[in-house]
């Protein structure tokens, strides 16, 4: 569930059946909307309750949903490339020479597939040390996600390769999000450094 002082949206996984998603749907509509950053839906036991009834319940989790101004500018000194560019491509075609970076392995970022178009990334006398990727799109939004080297956290790389993709030409026109686990502190300094726009919270039940 995502909240904005519009207020609430809702999305069942379509595993879920009917008549418990029926009933989830019910309780949404009399939801109030979602708007403190770490709060969490009125009616969270009774969705709880009625998904628990097909499957156990393993988390409920809360994050934070952000949007690009119309213009975002961000300095800092770290060279920034990306794709769809000469350099974009010869990075590639290195990371598929050479095999990628130990660290960026360890973040899950197994091979050159895992940077999903468009993309930037922030280096560090030479080093990948921050990858804004393209976490989902759609004609009409693009929503960025952002990993970084654990040991070069904190330092603006992250704001700098995420201030590089909002401005992609092929973003042109799109409205860009943000989103991040309310607890997440590293994420929440992006945020607050590219001064984006706080929507309202999320939810999820899994």
């Amino acid at each position: 569930m995502g909240g904005s002082r519009d207020g609430n949206i809702v999305r069942i996984r379509a595993d879920v059946g009917d008549e418990t998603a029926d009933a989830i749907e019910a309780f949404v509509e009399r939801e109030p909307p979602l708007i403190e950053a770490h709060g969490l839906p009125v009616h969270t036991n009774e969705y709880t309750e009625l998904l628990g009834t097909e499957a156990p319940v393993e988390e409920v989790t809360s994050g934070m949903t952000f949007a690009f101004p119309a213009s975002l500018e961000y300095e800092h000194d770290a060279p920034v490339v990306r794709s769809c560019t000469p350099e974009g491509a010869r990075l590639l075609a290195r990371l598929q020479l050479q095999g990628m970076p130990e660290d960026l392995v360890e973040m899950r970022f197994v091979d050159t597939r895992e940077f999903w178009p468009p993309w930037c990334v922030a280096l560090d006398e030479g080093r990948i040390v921050s990858v804004a990727f393209t976490a989902r799109l759609s004609p009409v939004g693009a929503e960025v996600g952002i990993t970084t080297v654990p040991g070069s956290r904190g330092r603006g790389f992250a704001a700098a390769a995420t201030a590089a993709w909002s401005s992609l030409p092929s973003l042109e026109g799109r409205v860009l999000f943000y989103s991040c686990d309310a607890d997440n502190v590293s994420s929440r300094r992006v945020a607050a450094r590219l001064g984006l726009d706080f929507i309202g919270p999320s939810v999820w039940i899994r």
